[in-house]
């Protein structure tokens, strides 16, 4: 017993020291990162906080990008040139995410609409917005349709999160559970370490090469695990305040795009019958979402998972260009 208490004792130190040195990895890398790879947009304070705005082009209307959830403004970097060729386009980083300062509030996504429009404003970017969200990013698109309804000329929503989905989705809050556990008790500075050693991979990026180390530090970076963690853990929460918030979109024209039944993603039976009834349940509530405008679309991305913008990129940016001639005529 006395050796099992020292094994134990031992395994629990070494444990425990592991994650330390861990921690202060994962801090002293972050913080290197911040050094090494300056924003490509500006910094933008909106009182206290500053807000990272992406631009690329000229014209109006404005074309306003918001990402999904965890994502920061480089997942659009490839769509950039194509929008930025026929109008003014911006790409924004929601607080904590990307190169944008925290907000150190948990529910800081209900409060990003309003971040977004302090900061275009104190940019100088005047309105009509055309309107771009993806996912948990739609979501914002609503928010910001809501408060400020004159400023809105057009929404794409690129498959967006539905505040009802907890309650249709088979096992959505099992899976939000296990997937918040999952992030939280990975190792990210000695993940950080081993890349950094070039023992194992960087994660995947299909964007421009000259951002790929960019995109790989914000995955690592620790404000950007930090807002990615609290945007999964509470999406229900966050989900129910839209809810609560967001009305209907009136004549405000919208454009709705939804992934594919035939998900490329899905590469086993189990995974295609998954895939299957999840559209099943998702369909119905995209098409809610076309329902919110007397004035909308709705298209089905052919052979496209959730990030349509990158199975099918161009489907995105025509829907997008769509709402900019429309209002420019």
């Amino acid at each position: 017993m006395r050796l099992l208490r020292r094994a134990l004792a031992a395994v629990t130190l070494t444990t425990a020291a592991a994650g330390i040195a861990s921690a202060a990895y994962q801090t002293w890398g972050s913080q290197r990162d911040r050094r090494r790879y300056p924003p490509p947009g500006r910094m933008v304070d909106i009182g206290g906080r500053r807000i990272h705005l992406w631009e690329a082009g000229e014209g109006s209307p404005t074309v306003v990008i918001v990402p999904a959830l965890g994502e920061p403004c480089l997942d659009f970097a490839p769509l950039l040139p194509d929008l930025a060729s026929e109008t003014a386009t911006v790409v924004f980083d929601r607080a904590g995410l990307g190169w944008s300062d925290p907000a150190w509030s948990p529910m800081a996504h209900v409060d990003a609409a309003g971040d977004l429009h302090t900061a275009l404003h104190r940019a100088g970017i005047e309105p009509p917005y055309i309107l771009a969200g993806h996912s948990m990013g739609g979501w914002v698109l609503r928010l910001f349709a809501s408060a400020y309804p004159d400023e809105v000329a057009g929404m794409v929503f690129i498959d967006s999160s539905h505040p009802d989905q907890a309650d249709r989705i088979r096992g959505y809050h099992w899976r939000t559970l296990k997937y918040a556990m999952m992030r939280r008790s990975k190792w990210y500075g000695v993940r950080r370490l081993l890349v950094d050693l070039g023992v194992a991979s960087s994660p995947s990026y299909d964007g421009p090469a000259e951002y790929a180390d960019a995109r790989v530090a914000l995955e690592f970076g620790d404000r950007q695990r930090r807002t990615s963690w609290w945007e999964l853990a509470l999406r229900v929460q966050i989900g129910a305040a839209v809810s609560r918030r967001a009305g209907t979109l009136g004549d405000i024209p919208v454009t709705v795009l939804t992934c594919s039944e035939d998900n490329p993603d899905a590469t086993t039976e189990k995974e295609r019958a998954y895939a299957r009834w999840h559209f099943g349940v998702w369909y119905p509530l995209q098409a809610d979402l076309a329902s919110l405008s007397t004035d909308s679309k709705h298209i089905v991305a052919e052979n496209a998972g959730h990030y349509i913008h990158h199975d099918q990129p161009e489907l995105v940016v025509d829907a997008i260009l769509d709402l900019v001639r429309r209002t420019r005529t």
